[in-house]
């Protein structure tokens, strides 16, 4: 008896010791693989910027692929593992100095590890494919966004792991141009804000932005925002939502095999022209002849992608949908809240019957409402409203298009919400942890953390030469 327990304190401490001697190839924060659940607000996981976590959701299925998030200024990203069925790694902002890039200003570097690579995340999934027994974290398909160096990090990626790229999100528009093989073959959607002047010009001059070739990239412009980034997060889900339905196949294989993505080509999908500075940007199927003159060439996987971002990038501010939900805006002094759709504990059930709802300022004779390029109703008149409508389950992304007498149309911005198939179920309680209980319970990052792995390592050592001096009788 003495010598089974003996065997299996043995397996434990060898077990404990791999951990450990793991833990020592990464940097302060990933590992142990911390789990993130649905109980925390979303504000409050954003206070821990000492930590990846990982999520998973509670359908206690086999995930159908990893969606890589930075922990920034967005709504929930959680809806969309949900909605996806997709692992979460959530990734503060700082860390991307330990995936390849170093900014200053998050002062990560002062910590004294050494930068890495996007290898590092192919490393940190192996882990959590063993420690949550997920193999398929190990092979999944990806999608990602981490902010606007995300070109080169995703270019990094795909080298390292070409066949597991679905699409990526945000970029400089310069330095995306640096990656043209990237950008020939994985599907790629970026944003800015447009300066104030092309703005009052109605031109834009494309100011050391390169060239655009006709690849499966796509670019918009955040009109109406100040900072770009409070918008265009929810814009990239879109995008993303329709990437993955496009080259993730229906059905997977076992857990921890390869997945073999959908191959696509740029004349598979749609295609529009960037160039103006307009309320109905033109777009059309990617081989469509009147597409050839595009001054700046943008790239979608569907329909549905192209007319949300034909709304998405409309400059119209006199059209605005105001229900079922609201376009992403400020409410009550902070940016988004329950009515602003996507991201902000507002899911709708798609049984239920919803009233659309517009304002206008113009000189419209007719509004009609969008989800994506479908034609949902319309109303010739105020209060421009529609009523009894039903949307059929997922990311939605609804806008109205205002038609002037001689026929000529505006898309209003657009707003993004999640329809469930069932009422959504709420969390028994959104508990807040705070940043010093996490590190009561986690261990402190950094030089003390790598001190007490080094300590504890010892102690292993010096047991596991006792211990491992058993038989089994």
């Amino acid at each position: 008896m003495k010598s089974v327990r003996s065997l299996f304190t043995g397996l434990a401490l060898l077990l404990l010791a791999g951990r450990l001697l793991a833990a020592d190839t990464f940097p302060p924060g990933w590992l142990p693989v911390l789990r993130l659940d649905s109980k925390p607000k979303w504000s409050a996981v954003r206070e821990d910027k000492d930590h990846v976590q990982l999520y998973l959701p509670s359908c206690g299925q086999p995930v159908r692929g990893v969606f890589v998030c930075f922990v920034f200024h967005s709504g929930d990203p959680r809806e969309l593992a949900d909605l996806w069925n997709f692992a979460l790694v959530t990734v503060p902002w700082p860390f991307e100095f330990d995936l390849g890039v170093n900014d200053n200003r998050n002062g990560r570097f002062q910590l004294g590890h050494p930068m890495q690579d996007m290898g590092l995340l192919l490393r940190y999934l192996d882990q959590a494919a063993k420690e949550t027994q997920h193999p398929e974290l190990a092979t999944a398909s990806l999608v990602g966004w981490l902010g606007q160096n995300g070109s080169h990090l995703c270019a990094d990626l795909f080298k390292r792991a070409p066949d597991r790229v679905l699409a990526w999100s945000d970029s400089f528009p310069n330095r995306l141009r640096q990656f043209p093989e990237l950008t020939r073959k994985v599907p790629f959607v970026f944003a800015w804000e447009i300066p104030k002047n092309e703005l009052r010009a109605g031109e834009r001059t494309y100011k050391n932005d390169g060239d655009a070739p006709a690849d499966l990239s796509c670019r918009a412009t955040t009109y109406g925002f100040d900072h770009g980034i409070y918008s265009k997060f929810n814009f990239f889900m879109a995008y993303l939502d329709r990437c993955i339905a496009t080259r993730l196949p229906a059905e997977l294989p076992p857990p921890g095999q390869p997945v073999k993505l959908k191959p696509i080509t740029r004349e598979q999908g749609w295609a529009g022209d960037f160039g103006p500075v307009s309320s109905w940007n033109p777009i059309a199927p990617a081989g469509d002849t009147r597409l050839k003159d595009a001054k700046y060439p943008v790239w979608f996987p569907d329909e549905y992608a192209a007319w949300s971002w034909r709304s998405y990038h409309s400059a119209c501010t006199d059209v605005e949908i105001t229900g079922p939900k609201c376009t992403y805006q400020k409410r009550d002094g902070k940016w988004g809240g329950p009515d602003c759709g996507l991201g902000y504990d507002g899911p709708l059930a798609a049984k239920d019957r919803h009233t659309f709802s517009a304002t206008i300022t113009g000189n419209y004779v007719k509004i009609e409402f969008h989800d994506g390029h479908r034609i949902l109703g319309e109303t010739g008149s105020a209060p421009w409203q529609l009523p009894d409508v039903t949307l059929a389950p997922g990311l939605r992304v609804l806008f109205a298009v205002g038609v002037k007498a001689d026929g000529s149309r505006a898309a209003s911005r657009s707003m993004l919400g999640d329809w469930t198939i069932l009422s959504p179920m709420k969390p028994s309680a959104f508990q807040r942890r705070s940043s010093t209980s996490r590190k009561t319970m986690f261990g402190r990052t950094g030089r003390t953390g790598r001190s007490a792995a080094a300590a504890a390592r010892q102690v292993i050592q010096a047991m596991l030469k006792t211990q491992m001096n058993f038989t089994v009788s």
